[in-house]
């Protein structure tokens, strides 16, 4: 599911920006990774995934086999940076900030199947990590550091592997007799 998110996103770029054609691709940015990313390039990866904190411990849902544990929610965070002139990555940027500002909601009847079957919205959001973060992280992609955007996206369930499910309460009674 997470591929999809990140395949979503990609795809809001796209639309966004049709004269660019299909700049952005998904690329995990670190040095080490065998496919380089070309010239004249954006690139949208994913630089971490964490529990959505306020979504952690939510109750029980209702399952085909009962009571089971509500899904995952997570929030992932991204980065979009552009190979090539500094000018225009600038540009293609502004685009990439306009598009999410723009559509800063997925909704499910925007999304492709099997996401869509799976999430209700996805959520974008700017995020801006302080200098030290920014200089973490791209020493961690083993890269010197370029103009990026940092982005935070909201929810991605993620449901359980089994449904064996907790039954529920049928019928709760209480009785007493009267003391004589």
């Amino acid at each position: 599911m997470i591929t999809e998110i990140s395949e979503a996103l990609c795809d809001v770029i796209h639309q966004a920006t049709p004269d660019y054609g299909s700049w952005m691709v998904l690329h995990s940015l670190s040095k080490t990774d065998k496919a380089p990313l070309a010239d004249s390039k954006g690139a949208l990866a994913l630089l971490a995934v964490e529990e959505h904190d306020h979504l952690r411990n939510r109750p029980l849902v209702e399952g085909a086999a009962g009571l089971v544990r509500a899904p995952l929610a997570l929030r992932l965070h991204y980065l979009a940076t552009f190979m090539g002139d500094h000018d225009e990555a600038q540009r293609r940027l502004a685009r990439v900030v306009q598009a999410f500002h723009t559509t800063p909601v997925l909704r499910r009847h925007m999304l492709k199947a099997p996401l869509a079957d799976e999430v209700e919205t996805l959520t974008v959001r700017l995020v801006g990590p302080t200098h030290d973060q920014r200089n973490q992280i791209w020493g961690a992609l083993g890269r010197p550091g370029r103009l990026a955007l940092f982005y935070e996206v909201d929810v991605a369930p993620v449901p359980v592997l089994q449904q064996d499910g907790a039954g529920r309460v049928v019928e709760h009674r209480v009785e007493y007799v009267r003391a004589p």
